[in-house]
């Protein structure tokens, strides 16, 4: 299906302009994130000013005195008389640092108009930080306690480490991860950041050491003692390296201090994080203290050859994967960190001289920005740092513009988006975050399949996940969102992930380097959804993915159009789930294994008594917009009366994943095609080359996909144009957009350079 692109109106210096979507890519930047910027310094008809540095005695908001916080000219315009006149107000803030000890809020009451809306931004080309981290007094780094020192790692000296009584400092957040003792998603403890990096929380095996599994950062089950426990060894093993590190364990364990192991126990996705009980160096075993759900063993094994005699729980094969994390028995390279919930006590193991590092504590949880209820305002330029929560939090509010910020080392994620509409999320460069990176749920009306139209543009996300693996960029239970020209790369598993949504359209987006942690992911995921209609994903790149799948619509996820875009050096460059109406027409797919239609319905339940079908009759689709909606997609698709009346027909057979199509893509390098024996499906005119060089692309290895080639061009006759389009712009807050070869973007990566 296609989605009639959306004019989208913002505001700029107090007038009403159509931002046109640009067609081109920028100039080259010069750092690893491009350039960013705040725009023109144009004035409004009232202007504040804002010092970090301004005299607390004189201060009016008037450029010879300048407010010395951000609250006090938002105060001074809450106080105003409303509406302000055409044309708004800027609040331009001077180049500083600015420690945020408590959110800023902006309610209903600081809200701008269409014809006066009210701005927050920095000067052009300068860069004002609002940071929620607090600063270490380096002299309050001490040398080890005599008990810490027994405990530390042989591999170093105990004179390389460092200790922080952050107890006594009066930090919050050191009593033990939110999840407790067993937890997926969830992390909540404070963060140690150095040299303006986030440090890495110290485990077993680091993160470049491949020694005790199949790839780095990870070691391998030996055997499985029962549904909680598992052999760290093989009992034959005659090498004893593993004996005394299990000892130290036990002993940390033993003397009151928390041991956590985080593993795919059951999955090769979302690992859980589990407290150890003990472990029995006498029969090499590591025992967890809760079991894993569904036990520890792939949840994919044969139960008839894998259940336990209670046939409760899968023995797992020796394959399952796992790591140590925040331990200070396993501190042994420069910048490892670890949290003692016990002691109190931060031990970290300096790069270099305390002295000459500046250490900062993120522990507050709160966002550092919250705008709720609010309209008409923008914030542009602004560098947010150093939060254990999220950067900015918006909450039913709408017109709303986030530009030219860049946002990092944050705990949690960078920006959330609840409830609102009409909001722009432009060209911001995110990266360095625990969490998720742009998260936005509720935009616009399922019931009434009304559009939020929001659009998300031009922004850098990356480097997400170090924490809690969860994606750059989330859209849940939306409708009618713009997602386009975003670059989105090196993360733990997908870049975007779609679900319960409508009418989203995802054009021009550049992704690479996905699921370099989890397992079974995609650049492009979706799932679990019947009533998931009218999502349009045209014009974008996924390349360098070799941990990845493309576009995944797992699970029953229905009514996807993927069309036009470009997939390489990729797993699955296109897997349907059941589900309904899953198109892909016009792709091109160089080096891929296989785009695959698969039928599960034997095994799963996507019959009319699955949660699909029950979601989608709580639409109550045969009345009001979904009725319409139905008609209008019947007549699409080429069927009668109503969509949904096939749907939730037995006689359709919607366990299938009827109506689902791979047609008139063209295959480069060769791929597989499989296609589901039960239902409507069908895979035709698809034109496959058996070589790279067959397509005659300009310059492949820099990704210069422009060709001459007739069969290539008749199936997707727009590629020598969309190739250049794909990925960063060049518009008034992103003045350089990074180039691949600039970033090393043009390679598969290993995991991203943290504990994950």
């Amino acid at each position: 299906m296609q989605v009639k692109n959306i004019k989208y109106v913002v505001l700029m210096s107090g007038l009403i302009l159509l931002l046109l979507f640009p067609l081109w890519q920028g100039e080259q930047a010069n750092s690893r994130q491009g350039a960013l910027d705040s725009g023109s310094n144009a004035s409004t008809p009232i202007n504040l000013y804002v010092d970090a540095s301004a005299n607390a005695q004189q201060q009016n908001g008037s450029q010879e005195h300048p407010y010395a916080t951000i609250q006090a000219a938002r105060d001074d315009l809450r106080k105003r008389s409303k509406p302000l006149p055409s044309g708004g107000a800027t609040v331009w803030v001077k180049e500083g640092n600015y420690q945020i000890n408590a959110t800023l809020e902006w309610t209903a009451a600081d809200s701008g108009t269409v014809q006066a809306p009210i701005t927050y931004r920095t000067y052009s080309g300068k860069k004002a930080t609002l940071s929620n981290g607090t600063s270490v007094n380096p002299a309050d780094w001490k040398p080890l306690s005599a008990e810490a020192r027994e405990r530390v790692n042989p591999a170093i000296q105990p004179g390389q480490l460092l200790e922080l009584d952050v107890k006594k400092l009066g930090f919050q957040n050191i009593q033990g991860f939110t999840g407790g003792d067993y937890f997926t998603e969830k992390w909540g403890i404070l963060q140690l950041i150095a040299g303006d990096a986030m440090q890495p929380v110290s485990q077993w095996p680091n993160k470049d050491d491949a020694s005790a599994g199949n790839r780095a950062g990870w070691a391998v089950a030996s055997g499985i003692v029962n549904e909680k426990s598992f052999y760290y060894d093989d009992k034959q093993n005659k090498d004893t390296s593993n004996l005394g590190r299990m000892a130290r364990w036990q002993r940390a364990i033993q003397t009151g201090h928390g041991v956590y192991l985080q593993g795919f126990w059951r999955t090769v996705w979302s690992p859980a994080t589990i407290r150890l009980n003990e472990i029995q160096p006498s029969s090499r075993s590591i025992h967890l203290s809760e079991t894993p759900a569904g036990g520890i063993g792939s949840k994919f094994s044969a139960v008839a050859n894998a259940a336990t005699t209670d046939n409760q729980y899968r023995v797992g094969d020796g394959s399952e994967e796992w790591r140590l994390l925040n331990l200070l028995e396993e501190i042994d390279q420069p910048g490892e960190w670890a949290m003692d919930f016990k002691d109190g006590k931060i031990y970290y193991y300096p790069p270099k001289p305390i002295k000459e590092m500046n250490t900062v504590i993120a522990d507050r949880t709160d966002p550092i920005i919250r705008i709720n209820g609010a309209s008409h305002l923008r914030f542009i330029g602004f560098e947010l740092k150093n939060g254990l929560g999220n950067g900015i939090n918006v909450q039913n509010s709408n017109h709303i513009t986030l530009a030219g910020l860049t946002i990092r080392n944050m705990g949690n994620g960078a920006i959330t988006d609840s409830g609102g509409s009409h909001n722009m999320i432009q060209s911001n460069t995110i990266y360095d975050t625990g969490s998720f990176g742009i998260s936005v749920n509720k935009a616009g009306n399922r019931a009434k399949l009304t559009a939020a139209n929001t659009r998300i543009t031009n922004n850098h996300i990356y480097n997400t996940g170090l924490l809690v693996h969860l994606e750059p960029l989330i859209i849940r239970e939306s409708v009618g969102l713009r997602i386009d020209h975003n670059l989105l790369h090196d993360v733990p598993k997908d870049a975007i992930r779609y679900t319960f949504s409508n009418k989203l359209l995802f054009e021009y987006n550049e992704v690479h380097n996905t699921g370099l942690v989890e397992g079974d992911t995609g650049a492009f995921y979706t799932a679990q959804d019947w009533s998931s209609y009218g999502n349009v994903l045209r014009y974008n790149m996924i390349h360098h993915n070799q941990r990845s799948n493309g576009f995944y619509a797992d699970g029953g996820s229905s009514g996807n159009t993927y069309q036009n875009n470009i997939i390489q050096d990729t797993k699955r460059a296109f897997i349907v789930e059941n589900g309904h109406h899953n198109i892909a027409t016009g792709n091109l797919l160089i080096d891929t294994e296989s785009m695959e239609i698969n039928d599960r319905s034997d095994s799963l339940n996507y019959g009319l008594n699955s949660e699909y079908a029950k979601l989608l009759r709580g639409f109550h689709p045969m009345s009001g917009p979904w009725k319409q909606y139905g008609e209008k997609l019947a007549k699409q698709y080429g069927m009668k009366g109503n969509l949904w009346s096939s749907v939730l027909s037995a006689s359709w057979n919607p366990q299938y994943p009827n109506g689902s199509k791979l047609s008139n893509n063209v295959l480069v390098g060769g791929a597989t095609i499989k296609i589901s024996k039960k239902g409507d499906v069908a895979a035709q005119g698809n034109v496959i080359l058996n070589t790279v060089n067959e397509a005659g692309f300009y310059n492949y290895s820099n990704l210069d996909l422009r060709t001459q080639n007739k069969a290539i061009l008749q199936k997707f006759p727009s590629l020598n144009k969309v190739i250049n389009e794909i990925g960063l712009y060049k518009d008034q807050y992103r003045s350089q957009p990074v180039a691949r070869n600039q970033y090393n973007g043009l390679s598969n990566h290993s995991a991203p350079d943290s504990h994950s």
